[in-house]
């Protein structure tokens, strides 16, 4: 038996299964032989020896199960997701500002010291304010989610629990224990909200995200090359004379600028007709919509605070097409019996139409 490591999925023989880094293998894919699914007993250390060694080798695993599966193992249930919704979520990670302390969050985990590579905009820094959460490879923690078996529960719990922020080193054997931050597959699942097992870019057209056409393709759509990256599509446009698309996106990756984790990044046409297959969330619904709260109307302004004239109201019962957000989430930009303007989202709460 052999087994080749893709990011968070063992390929075990000729079949790819769905995994956890530590504890019971999981299988979100279609068979049509019977399949095995192990465990591999202290999984740590035999990672750990497997780098040490040309051949790989399980010194021990355990049969969970020997049994013919349905033609299909299906996804939990999500909540349907506006692409405006998704979209806020993924620029709320990507806008994200906090606070690196060297002492407390740049201290690397004695016994993967060589399995660990801090991001380059935190490497050599003492204390600093710094936008985005950090790449880091296996990682999913967000303002949402966190990684298997950590004792935080989000990306900023996370920085005040003292974790290790980013590792891009991604010939490491899935998530680092104790390191915290976001890879590409766990942005987008964050982005989309989904509630399950961290997905990876070898399983990710398996159970929440269809193929479709790259003609096809609508913003907060994404562009996947399994076993490689993921990122969400924001628009098609140039950079630096360069054809390609606006992405949002969680990369190590530096070419076009900026830091190494979550940010809005570009990829060219060349890159994507070359191994990039465009996928649609399962679960998304093409228009947002909201209500009034805690008010009996709401005022309907032209720009994102009351210093605006006011050009329409929103009664408490009336429901609202949302169109846009101000660049700090605070007033949502809406639209409703012909009138499109901005009001305070904190008077205002999503609703499925």
């Amino acid at each position: 038996m052999y087994v080749d490591k893709f990011h968070t999925s063992f390929s075990y023989g000729s079949i790819t299964m769905k995994s956890m880094v530590i504890g019971p293998l999981i299988s979100d894919c279609s068979y049509i032989s019977i399949p095995f699914i192990i465990r591999v007993l202290n999984i740590g250390g035999i990672f750990e020896k497997m780098r040490k060694q040309s051949l790989i080798v399980i010194g021990a695993f355990l049969i969970l199960l020997f049994l013919p599966f349905p033609n299909k193992i299906h996804a939990a249930t999500q909540t349907p997701i506006s692409r405006i919704e998704a979209e806020k979520r993924a620029l709320d990670m990507i806008n994200l500002k906090w606070t690196y302390y060297k002492s407390k969050n740049g201290i690397v985990p004695s016994a993967y010291a060589g399995s660990i590579t801090q991001p380059s905009q935190l490497s050599g820094v003492e204390t600093v304010v710094t936008t985005g959460i950090p790449y880091c490879w296996g990682g999913f923690d967000s303002f949402s989610s966190s990684s298997y078996n950590e004792p935080w529960t989000s990306f900023t719990d996370a920085v005040n629990k003292g974790a290790f922020i980013g590792n891009v080193k991604s010939s490491s054997y899935g998530h680092i224990p104790g390191t915290a931050g976001l890879d590409c597959s766990g942005f987008v699942q964050a982005a989309f909200n989904i509630k399950d097992y961290k997905l990876s870019t070898s399983t990710i057209f398996n159970q929440y995200f269809t193929k479709i056409n790259l003609s096809d393709i609508k913003h907060m759509d994404i562009l996947n090359a399994p076993g490689s990256h993921v990122v969400i599509f924001d628009k098609w446009g140039t950079r630096n004379g360069v054809s390609g698309a606006y992405t949002y996106e969680a990369t190590p990756d530096t070419t076009y600028g900026g830091t190494q984790g979550t940010k809005q990044y570009f990829i060219s046409m060349s890159t994507i007709n070359a191994k990039y297959t465009a996928g649609r969330y399962i679960n998304i619904r093409d228009n947002a919509y909201v209500k009034v709260i805690n008010a009996t109307s709401l005022n309907i302004r032209t720009g994102p605070s009351t210093a605006y004239p006011i050009v329409g109201s929103l009664a408490q019962n009336q429901v609202a097409t949302v169109v846009g957000y101000s660049s700090d989430n605070t007033w949502y930009k809406i639209s409703v019996n012909g009138i499109t303007g901005y009001a305070s989202a904190t008077y205002l709460t999503y609703v499925n139409n």
